[in-house]
């Protein structure tokens, strides 16, 4: 009995604690987000507004009160209608409010301003109540939000019965932020190279690459651009470099590449021609908004890399994107967002094994270097030999037919490979080079391993490191 007793005590009191817990109005951030760098170059800041969801019922003679942060500055009054309700405004310095589908009413008490910071105190009007999860909207002209304080642009709401004095929605998350940033722009790799080139002559694609034309492959970037946001960039002042990551010292120039794009309306953007670097390692290209549709850079922008034109060498090689979106290309001071940095974008690879040595010493005295290769298929396989000095200079060799024999292992020497391997004047390899050499063989899926050690008189044997590309046919 005593039991049931103190239950039922229990009871009461947990129900006394959720009639009189504490409950809030919630304070939503701003309702649409301000983009991080159309803000930065802009004028002044957008209209912007915050939403309030009331967690307690205000009755008519309740009063709200909303304090604002020191970045909304110049606020006088609050926008009424012929009745003298507080309603929605279109003039600076006047707060707006928004009710949407809601019924009840409030109007302005005061606006005051004292130290930077102004509260407005409204009332609930006689007629419906503002009942629990009921909103309304906050709203802020942007001539009044502060561009240099705008993490500071932010309102405070409390309540307080008219009946009582005492407080209502005393706790929770009653504080939101006019100005919520978010980067305007993203990029990415929809469609990446996969070019498998031709191991002799390595001039066109085996596989991957555009469909009916082995010369050529392309990579896609994908490119948004959220016009949605408060005070986003847009018109002519906008521009995005593209920059393409690779080996392109074998036959691409700029000619060799054609742009693309899905943009609807042509005039909405202008894409500029190709430049390729100096050092053949990147190629780039700019993207630019225009005065006559600014409506944004996004879209699909398709890059063709194509051989037709040249019979050079396709070099291996793996690509990198990066996007980098400037909001007003006319400042040297705005910080400009990178969208897309280093991305993977594909690669092309040889049809072939490729075994590269990076470290093979060449006819010094005392030192014994040579490299052992286990060819366990039954055909011999063909080789193409390169190789690279510590002065920069390249060797190589013609396609030799049968350079590994079938089924066995076969040595050779640093002199074999000297003799074997001409500079472009047909200079052999001098004395005491140390190459990093790279064998092509005509062979699938690892049939053919390395084994590479240099010896030196007195000393012992020391492996060589060695890298290999298994075949892909």
């Amino acid at each position: 009995m005593e039991i049931m007793k103190l239950f039922k005590q229990a009871l009461v009191a947990s129900a006394i604690l959720g009639a009189f817990g504490a409950q809030a109005a919630d304070l939503t951030d701003a309702v649409t987000k301000t983009s991080k760098q159309g803000l930065e170059v802009a004028a002044a800041a957008a209209d912007s507004s915050i939403r309030v969801i009331v967690r307690e019922q205000l009755e008519a003679g309740d009063r709200i009160k909303l304090v604002f942060g020191t970045g909304v500055t110049g606020l006088t009054s609050v926008a009424v209608n012929g009745s003298g309700e507080a309603t929605a405004t279109t003039t600076d310095n006047q707060l707006g409010i928004v009710y949407g589908s809601g019924t009840y009413k409030i109007k302005p008490i005061s606006t005051t301003t004292a130290s930077g910071v102004t509260t407005v105190v409204l009332e609930v009007m006689t007629g419906d109540p503002v009942t629990k999860d009921s909103s309304f909207e906050v709203q802020v002209r942007g001539a009044n939000i502060d561009k240099a304080k705008s993490s500071a642009a932010t309102v405070t709401y409390s309540a307080t019965s008219g009946l009582t004095g005492n407080a209502k929605d005393t706790t929770g998350d009653n504080t939101g932020a006019f100005i919520i940033l978010a980067d305007q722009y993203g990029a990415s790799v929809s469609t990446k190279a996969n070019g498998v080139i031709q191991r002799n002559p390595a001039t066109s694609f085996v596989s991957g690459g555009v469909t009916g034309n082995t010369n050529a492959d392309t990579i896609v970037i994908d490119i948004s651009d959220d016009q949605t946001l408060l005070s986003a960039a847009t018109g002519v002042n906008v521009q995005a470099t593209v920059t393409l990551e690779g080996d392109f010292t074998g036959a691409i120039t700029a000619s060799d590449v054609t742009l693309t794009n899905d943009i609807g309306t042509p005039a909405s953007i202008a894409v500029s021609g190709v430049t390729i670097a100096t050092d053949k390692k990147s190629l780039s290209f700019t993207i630019t908004d225009t005065a006559t549709a600014p409506n944004g850079i996004a879209g699909k922008y398709t890059i063709q890399l194509d051989h037709t034109a040249t019979t050079s060498t396709i070099k291996a090689s793996t690509f990198k994107a990066t996007v980098v979106v400037d909001a007003d290309s006319t400042s040297a001071t705005n910080t400009k967002q990178e969208a897309l940095v280093k991305a993977d974008a594909g690669e092309w690879v040889v049809d072939a094994t490729i075994i590269n040595i990076p470290y093979f010493p060449v006819d010094f005295a005392g030192v014994n270097t040579s490299v052992h290769f286990a060819n366990e298929t039954s055909s011999a396989v063909d080789a193409i030999i390169t190789a690279i000095d510590g002065k920069g200079v390249s060797y190589s060799t013609q396609n030799i037919t049968g350079f590994l024999p079938k089924g066995q292992v076969t040595k050779f020497s640093h002199l074999d490979l000297q003799k074997l391997l001409k500079d472009s004047k047909g200079n052999t390899v001098p004395a005491e080079s140390k190459l990093s050499i790279t064998f092509n063989l005509d062979v699938e899926d690892g049939k053919v391993n390395a084994y590479a050690f240099s010896e030196k008189t007195g000393n012992g044997r020391q492996s060589l490191v060695t890298s290999q590309q298994k075949g892909i046919k």
